[in-house]
């Protein structure tokens, strides 16, 4: 079981870098980056109405929907409170928003490793959800590198930052396998509530506006956009039951 685990870890971590090596290793015009944004966007819609949301208030009651209420406030916060410099720039406005796109995927992929730990202690649902987590890991990362191309982030802190994402859900694999078994249920809930509510900010705050800001395309970016969640729809349904 956890040499299985370790290889499933391994092939995250490897899917990750694959997919923001391939938007850091070229020079794509703003334009196209915005097209990948848009798909980006769509499959953080998925994740959060398709996944978060439904996993986060099951059995809940109504203060289930808090702790989304709290993380949608907790980004705002961040990026509206404590990053924010005033008259912001062209550059700076995009370093903003990769930033706290990285804090929400990061945080999203934690728990991302909890679910290949729950895979690995329930094999029912061991390959579901590795081949849940590797089908958007690689446009997750593709599109988190474009936004630090976008926001003129140094090079060398594009590759750290990549770097620092894609273990973050091996970390949460390891450090959540062993303890797994006497975790809370309601707890993981709770923190998975907060994540989808930083997940809803990103996307409705951040990614939705700078992808449609201008005229350009959009038709094509909604269709990349409805595109997002359709992927999510046929294959982010495998952390079900953890």
């Amino acid at each position: 079981m956890e040499t299985n685990l370790y290889l499933q870890i391994v092939i995250v971590f490897l899917a990750s870098m694959v997919g923001g090596t391939l938007a850091l290793v070229r020079q794509w015009s703003d334009s196209l980056l915005h097209l990948f944004i848009s798909l980006g966007a769509g499959i953080i819609l998925g994740v959060v109405f398709l996944h978060l949301l439904p996993e986060s208030i099951e059995g809940g009651g109504e203060a289930a929907a808090l702790p989304v209420l709290v993380g949608f406030l907790l980004i705002f916060f961040v990026e509206k409170i404590l990053l924010s410099s005033g008259q912001e720039s062209y550059d700076h406005n995009h370093r903003v928003i990769s930033i706290t796109v990285f804090l929400g995927l990061s945080v999203h992929s934690l728990f991302e490793g909890v679910g290949l730990a729950v895979g690995a202690h329930e094999s029912a649902l061991g390959s579901s959800i590795f081949v849940s987590v590797i089908a958007h890991k690689l446009p997750a990362a593709f599109a988190l590198a474009s936004l630090f191309v976008l926001g003129r982030i140094k090079k060398r802190n594009r590759w750290l930052l990549l770097a620092l994402f894609s273990l973050s859900a091996p970390v949460g694999a390891l450090l959540f396998s062993p303890v797994l078994s006497s975790a809370g249920v309601s707890l993981i809930r709770v923190f998975t509530g907060v994540t989808a509510g930083t997940f809803l900010y990103i996307a409705t705050g951040d990614l939705l506006p700078e992808v449609f800001h201008t005229r350009e395309k959009r038709w094509f970016k909604l269709a990349l956009l409805i595109s997002g969640i359709v992927f999510m729809t046929l294959f982010g349904g495998g952390h079900e039951g953890h």
